[in-house]
């Protein structure tokens, strides 16, 4: 586990990590002052894997115990990032 933290970049821990810098993360829109480090810089040349674990339930996935992610959103974002080029093919 060490080994692996030591080549690993995290830009989004604890309560970053929540459905709104998911869904900004994956479609491009964000703040102005998120620094370049924080964005998802990928194109329609792009290979995507969006790999989810954790607890949720039926067409909804829990973010810190306190938010969800429905099934709908997440098809909804796939959908933008597919029409705004961000990938060429979900992995």
């Amino acid at each position: 586990m060490i080994l692996l933290l030591a080549i690993l970049q995290v830009d989004y821990r604890g309560y970053e990590v929540n459905v709104e810098n998911f869904m900004r993360v994956l479609t491009g829109r964000h703040e102005t002052a998120v620094p370049r480090s924080k964005r998802l810089l990928s194109d329609e040349g792009s290979h995507i894997l969006l790999y989810m674990t954790g607890h949720g339930g039926d067409e909804f996935l829990k973010f810190q115990d306190s938010e969800e992610l429905q099934s709908h959103d997440l098809a909804d974002v796939v959908k933008q990032m597919k029409e705004k080029h961000r990938y060429t093919f979900p992995v």
